[in-house]
């Protein structure tokens, strides 16, 4: 038998699969007025829910679920077979949005009558015990459930997704949070529910994040509600509208140092481990990384970069040309339109390092998957491992125990590095080329219109509208480009040597 723990409340609890000893165990305790504090609970580890409570004047059958408390009837009127029968047919009443409570008044007394549970149950219960259709056939027809109205809408939107974004929007519908709402129909839910689900998520990432999914669940909603309504079941009201979170983004305004970008990239190289999985970073990742830091470009874009848009530049032997076309560059700030950017030899020479001579990928950062590059969320990812975040977990399986998540080690909090995200080294190369009277090539080699109003501002953004209009304006990024590249390996290569200097101290490994 499970070792009795409290339970919520000041009840004793104990798992185990409720017999007719129980009962007779709890006829004893109460007649010998044996039964501690509030009293005792057996949990049945048989039947989901069902819960014999015991306390110092009487004992009962109670049916918890996640939204509810529902009671079975009295300990004597209900042997533990028909305990269980109760339960399992008010679990299904209120999966049909019903409460049981006449039902279960109705066969405690045919149960009185006959002594026959399954005479007892078909007279009182008017919901029969069915197989559940298969996940397809409630897809097509309904009634569709959380997990049900997930798979739809990402099905229904990834395709319409640029392939560098699809797994962050899909990742938002994928927090543990909703775990406890995935089998739950869409017509018995609440905002209160919606609002357990992003309190919980909370608990798991960033409030940004759990703004997006907030933001996701509720187009889903909307979405279902519009074209599925037949499946959804969702009804008249789109109850959902009041479902919110406080927050807002604000302006992000930090701007990492060149040791501190410097100093990332060493430590990303030194630590190719991280995490749980024992998976190197990919070669892919970590040119991508150097890649962030070098062009400041946004990493969409970035990651997909392909080796048949790269070109060699005129005029400037041993140079390059990325390029990008409107649609490598759509939902970004710089509208859609084509973008071209000079790489200087020196950061061609750092990216060779990790080129694999085996791969035939068709982008200059292939990923770990054959055919597939690096995205957004993998760059992210890294500073993610090297700054000892855990990546969310998605839901476990039915039945499955959620893991803890694996302690790990803050490597920037360990080398005095300042949290910093992808967007973050735009700001840097700005502030760097604004600092070297090189203001009007950081606003072309951003392709980033400011919308601030200073007289400085308002200069480089008419910069940037010239540039487009003359043919990208190579020199003037490249003169930026020079100048910003320099300066990174530079910072980098004193961080490598101060990382090496550290290392051989006495006492280091």
């Amino acid at each position: 038998m499970a070792k009795a723990r409290k339970s919520r409340g000041t009840y004793l609890r104990e798992r185990v699969r409720i017999t007719a000893d129980h009962t007779r165990k709890a006829t004893a305790l109460i007649a010998s007025g044996k039964v501690e504090g509030r009293g005792l609970e057996f949990a049945d580890v048989g039947c989901p829910g069902l819960i014999l409570r015991v306390t110092p004047l009487s004992a009962g059958w109670f049916l918890k679920t996640e939204r509810s408390t529902v009671r079975l009837g009295d300990m004597d009127a209900l042997p533990v077979a028909a305990a269980r029968e109760a339960a399992l047919r008010s679990r299904l009443a209120l999966k049909d949005g019903r409460r049981p409570d006449e039902d279960l008044a109705l066969f405690g007394q045919a149960l009185q009558q006959t002594g026959d549970v399954d005479a007892a149950a078909d007279a009182a219960f008017p919901v029969e015990v069915h197989e559940p259709p298969s996940a397809e056939h409630r897809r097509k027809h309904g009634p569709w459930t959380w997990a049900d109205l997930v798979h739809e809408f990402l099905a229904a939107q990834l395709p319409r997704k640029k392939s560098s974004w699809a797994p962050q929007f899909e990742r938002h519908l994928r927090y543990r949070g909703y775990g406890s709402i995935e089998n739950e129909r869409l017509e018995t839910l609440r905002v209160e529910d919606l609002e357990r689900v992003r309190d919980a998520i909370a608990d798991e990432v960033a409030i940004s994040s759990v703004a997006r999914a907030v933001h996701q669940s509720k187009a889903a909603l909307d979405w279902a509600w519009r074209y599925k309504r037949r499946q959804s079941r969702l009804g008249a009201v789109a109850w959902w509208e009041s479902f919110d979170i406080e927050y807002s983004s604000g302006t992000r305004d930090h701007v990492p140092t060149l040791a501190e970008l410097g100093r990332t990239l060493a430590l990303a190289e030194r630590h190719r481990v991280l995490g749980t999985t024992g998976q190197e970073t990919t070669p892919g990742t970590l040119a991508a990384l150097w890649a962030t830091v070098l062009t400041a470009q946004r990493t969409g874009p970035l990651g997909g970069t392909r080796l048949d848009r790269i070109i060699p530049m005129e005029g400037r032997p041993s140079w390059q040309v990325w390029t990008w076309s409107g649609s490598d560059m759509k939902g970004g700030r710089s509208g859609g339109r084509p973008h071209a950017l000079p790489i200087p030899p020196a950061a061609i020479e750092i990216l060779a390092r990790f080129e694999d001579p085996e791969t035939d990928s068709p982008y200059l950062f292939p990923s770990r998957v054959d055919g597939r590059h690096v995205t957004s969320e993998g760059i992210a990812g890294l500073l993610d491992r090297l700054q000892g975040r855990s990546k969310p977990s998605r839901a476990p399986k039915p039945g499955k125990t959620p893991r803890a998540p694996t302690p790990r080690t803050n490597l920037f909090e360990k080398h005095g590095i300042r949290s910093w995200v992808p967007h973050d080294a735009r700001r840097s190369l700005g502030t760097f080329l604004d600092d070297e009277d090189l203001g009007g090539a950081a606003s072309a080699i951003l392709a980033h219109k400011t919308g601030k109003r200073d007289d400085e501002h308002a200069r480089l953004e008419d910069v940037t509208r010239r540039v487009y209009a003359k043919a990208q304006r190579l020199e003037l990024k490249a003169r930026g480009m020079e100048a910003w590249v320099t300066a990174v390996i530079a910072a980098y290569e004193r961080e490598v040597a101060s990382l090496d200097r550290a290392a051989s101290r006495p006492g280091k490994r």
